[in-house]
């Protein structure tokens, strides 16, 4: 019998219109046999009361395609998860706390591991799909049972033209850096799907296709990065038992750094700079030692960098932040 039952699971972070027009464009996905898990980070604004609102409407239409299932009043709904293996349901969850990333979807892992789905469509919340995206990601997984987790090909949003990466990124260890494979090449060109596999260190984490089985080996996503750099941890420790795919067809539509401030091109926020920094330094220390001078050399040049320019807060984050030392506002 084949195992399609797919959970999507969306992490909400003060971005309550970003992520329904996610939800907007997953239940235009040509697809059956999915749930969809919303799951709030804690939001400090509207977001969780917004989300609400929009799928009561939307469960109240004639041609609703799926159930609400509201989780968020607290420990008592719990009982409720021992009816969410059935599918075509969007069920609405809080993390309780904002432990990051990793913390807050792994929360809705849980909860659609213990309803037995077979596949986990990680999806940021800052994303659109194209309506053949899920079911494209499910034929490449049942291709190769040996991968792990499947990416797709991430798409600006602002511009559909560019290519954000095909997949995933290489990693460079002589430079404790990630490399987008593709990024900024047009939609259009010509590229060789095996090839991408074959430099494929990890899939990024806006959308990770994941396997049952590979969950259930490697365990879920670590929660002490909070942000950035667990996908390519969640990868490392599943090689060699599993490889990682992509799923050519599988168009992803990525806004890029909704939430936080993460940039591409030129420079982040604070804040994203101080989790990079901080990530990058504690996925080398523990999986690419080899790396660790040179990351301590690049973020000593950008805090000299930042001394030039007299801002005084992203020195000390980022000191902070190879010093193991939480963020200061």
């Amino acid at each position: 019998m084949k195992k399609n039952k797919t959970a999507i699971v969306v992490l909400n972070w003060h971005g309550g219109v970003d992520t329904v027009t996610c939800l907007q464009t997953l239940i235009g996905l040509r697809a059956n046999d999915f749930s969809i898990f919303v799951v709030d980070n804690d939001s400090q604004d509207d977001s969780l009361s917004y989300i609400r609102r929009w799928l009561t409407d939307y469960a109240r239409r004639d041609d609703a395609r799926f159930a609400f299932n509201d989780l968020t009043a607290g420990p008592s709904n719990q009982g409720a998860a021992d009816a969410l293996g059935a599918t075509g349901q969007i069920v609405l969850l809080q993390a309780g706390r904002n432990g990051g990333y990793a913390a807050g979807n792994n929360v809705g892992l849980r909860l659609a591991m213990q309803a037995g789905f077979d596949y986990f469509w990680i999806l940021n919340n800052d994303t659109e799909v194209d309506p053949d995206a899920l079911a494209c990601l499910r034929t490449r997984m049942a291709d190769a049972p040996t991968i792990g987790i499947c990416g797709s090909t991430l798409i600006y949003a602002h511009d559909r033209t560019r290519v954000q990466a095909r997949g995933g990124a290489t990693f460079l260890p002589l430079k404790g850096r990630g490399v987008p494979i593709d990024a900024f090449e047009s939609v259009s060109d010509a590229f060789d799907a095996t090839a991408v596999e074959e430099r494929l260190r990890y899939v990024i984490g806006a959308s990770m296709f994941v396997r049952r089985e590979f969950i259930e080996t490697v365990g879920l996503m670590a929660e002490d990065y909070f942000l950035y750099w667990e996908e390519i941890d969640w990868a490392t420790r599943g090689r060699p038992a599993f490889t990682l795919g992509y799923a050519a067809d599988s168009l992803v539509y990525h806004k890029v750094g909704a939430s936080i401030g993460t940039s591409d091109s030129g420079v982040g926020s604070p804040l994203s700079e101080y989790y990079m920094a901080r990530g990058r330094l504690k996925y080398c220390l523990r999986h690419s030692k080899i790396s660790v001078p040179f990351v301590l050399f690049e973020s000593g040049r950008s805090m000299f960098r930042w001394v030039l320019k007299s801002d005084w807060r992203r020195v000390r984050n980022l000191a902070r932040a190879v010093s193991g030392l939480s963020y200061v506002k």
